[in-house]
């Protein structure tokens, strides 16, 4: 059963992390997230995930926006920044460290290694002389499997016990502030890479802590630029905007998404494009193999 909305508006977005420019992986995130807010009547809105200090600089932060400005996508309101908004994901942290469902944890992986985990029968208390982590234990909330929009239902193979919602170093989780931000904003959809696909029954966990109901998901195939690596930040794939113009690189993304292309070209500009694809814009063409190869090169 399809969870209810938390607004009668569609609400997506797209979230880049600042560790890196756009690669033509993160183009076709955005451009199936905007299709798909835009296809239908809604909001979408571009938020920055830049909570890992360590990796996201904030010189990658103004170039993704300017980035997509350049490829012609317009969002709904200023961009979101996670990074001036720790107090928001503490505070949460802290909701879930009364409700018993999170508690500090000061093992190593060595030593996990060696025995299980027992610090949650500790009640350990972070001070400013400890460096203990906040994990949180994950509830089997929808028997690892859930309802995708593109791919069906999906059963996860990997299943996810506990994760770590603030690292040792206090970089707040990936995951802590995803659901926290898609709460807040009231997103009712997510479209991202199928990559993502295993964390979901955990993220659903959250959503379940925090007495919320969850947004839909439809995950696009992830982009592989050889037989054992996806196109990602981490592995140096190139910089979307260096190998193509603009308008080549949307209706590149396009075909991709096995959208209609016949009647694009590159001396359309790059609203035009978005704006006849948004028009017939259709999930049903999407393929649903979750890795699809592409070979991505420079512009001649």
């Amino acid at each position: 059963m399809s969870p209810v909305f938390l607004s009668a508006m569609y609400i997506g977005r797209f979230a880049p992390s600042p560790s890196g420019r756009l690669h033509f992986g993160s183009l076709v995130a955005a451009l199936g997230s905007y299709l798909r807010a835009r296809h239908e009547n809604g909001r979408i809105l571009l938020r920055i995930e830049d909570l890992d200090f360590y990796r996201c600089k904030k010189e990658y932060t103004n170039l993704i926006i300017n980035e997509l400005h350049t490829l012609g996508f317009e969002y709904d309101g200023i961009p979101y920044i996670q990074s001036e908004h720790t107090d928001v994901y503490l505070e949460k942290a802290k909701e879930l460290i009364y409700k018993g469902e999170a508690y500090y944890c000061h093992c190593t992986r060595a030593m996990r290694k060696q025995e299980p985990c027992h610090c949650k029968e500790l009640h350990l208390q972070q001070t400013e002389n400890t460096n203990y982590a906040l994990n949180y234990e994950v509830h089997d909330v929808c028997n690892n499997t859930f309802e995708d929009e593109l791919l069906g239902k999906v059963h996860c193979e990997y299943k996810t016990h506990e994760l770590t919602l603030i690292r040792t170093d206090r970089v707040i989780s990936y995951n802590l502030g995803c659901v926290v931000d898609d709460i807040l904003e009231g997103v009712t959809e997510i479209v991202r890479g199928a990559d993502l696909i295993d964390i979901t029954p955990a993220q659903l966990s959250l959503y379940s802590s925090f007495n919320k109901n969850a947004p839909r998901y439809l995950h696009l195939p992830l982009i592989m630029q050889d037989s054992e690596r996806k196109l990602s930040k981490q592995n140096h794939s190139p910089a979307v905007l260096d190998l193509a113009s603009p308008q080549k690189l949307l209706i590149t993304g396009l075909k991709f998404l096995n959208q209609e292309t016949e009647d694009l070209n590159e001396d359309m500009s790059v609203y035009k494009i978005l704006s006849k694809a948004v028009d017939r814009f259709c999930i049903e063409n999407i393929s649903k193999r979750a890795l699809l190869m592409i070979k991505i090169q420079h512009s001649q």
